[in-house]
């Protein structure tokens, strides 16, 4: 199997993307990642999808991973500019009628473009897709709270190991397969000039994400997507995002909803063995 690094002109930015494949017989599919994470955290789902005959893309988005970083402002972390660049990307590799899957906010990103553009993607596997019901508005104190925790995240660390051990430590990782919090130690991080790493996602740019959620009515969408679409969500996760995962299944006109097993919101770095078999069952379908 191959794993191959490019860059693609999408958006007026530069988005990194990496491609796995073997045979690649089966065609396309699109990966997109969490806030505040980068494509190489679908290493073990990609090399699946990959071994089973399956293209594998997947791109950083704006401000994450090896990706143009715009300044961290309202207007460049609205998150239509997500679903914009998710289509430029598409366009500018020749992609269209592909099957996409999405975590996070990046199944939200899928979501917004199907509904709005059909024909673009033929499939939609999404991981607890950040959507806010009709009539619900993001919980602007919570909001707040997660964007100001991002910007006060700690950037820096003397080595990748000892990123590895303070985040071992962190109710947010502690459920992370230990090769996946290596893989981000090692592909999340850059060496600053001072003998450090430092994260490759500012604090202010996850920031502006997260004080950006809700920004778009994906949930008026929806019943517009005519695409089959999976909507999973960890059996550990909130159940508030529960709730939103099954509302979107039930929403979307050819969706269904499957729980994941001890997994939570991060079910992709948790049980990605998990997550992998749901996708290509998905796809055989």
């Amino acid at each position: 199997m191959t794993r191959e690094s490019a860059f693609a002109e999408a958006n007026g930015l530069r988005l990194h993307y990496l491609r796995w494949r073997e045979t690649g017989e089966r065609g396309p599919i699109v990966l997109n990642h969490a806030t505040g994470f980068l494509a190489a955290l679908w290493q073990p789902i990609a090399a699946r999808l990959a071994a089973a005959g399956y293209e594998v893309i997947a791109y950083d988005a704006r401000g994450h991973g090896d990706s143009d970083k715009p300044a961290p402002t309202d207007e460049n972390y609205h998150w239509q500019n997500f679903v914009d660049d998710l289509e430029a990307f598409l366009s500018e590799l020749g992609l269209r009628g592909v099957p996409f899957v999405g975590h996070s906010a990046g199944g939200a990103s899928g979501l917004q473009l199907a509904g709005t553009r059909p024909g673009l993607l033929s499939r939609l596997a999404v991981v607890e897709p950040i959507v806010m019901p009709g009539g619900l508005h993001p919980d602007e104190a919570r909001r707040n709270d997660m964007a100001e925790g991002a910007r006060r995240r700690r950037m820096s660390f003397p080595s990748r190991d000892e990123m590895i051990d303070q985040y071992r430590s962190r109710s947010t990782f502690q459920h992370w397969q230990p090769d996946l919090l290596r893989l981000y130690a090692d592909e999340g991080t850059f060496d600053s000039e001072d003998g450090s790493v430092r994260l490759k996602c500012p604090g202010e740019v996850e920031g502006a994400v997260f004080a950006n959620s809700g920004s778009l009515d994906i949930w008026s969408v929806l019943p517009h997507i005519e695409a089959p679409a999976l909507v999973m969500a960890g059996a550990r996760t909130e159940g508030y995002l529960d709730m939103v995962a099954q509302g979107v299944a039930q929403r979307v006109p050819h969706g269904r909803f499957l729980q994941l097993p001890d997994a939570g919101h991060l079910a992709p770095m948790e049980r990605p063995d998990l997550v992998a078999d749901a996708i290509l069952a998905f796809l055989a379908s």
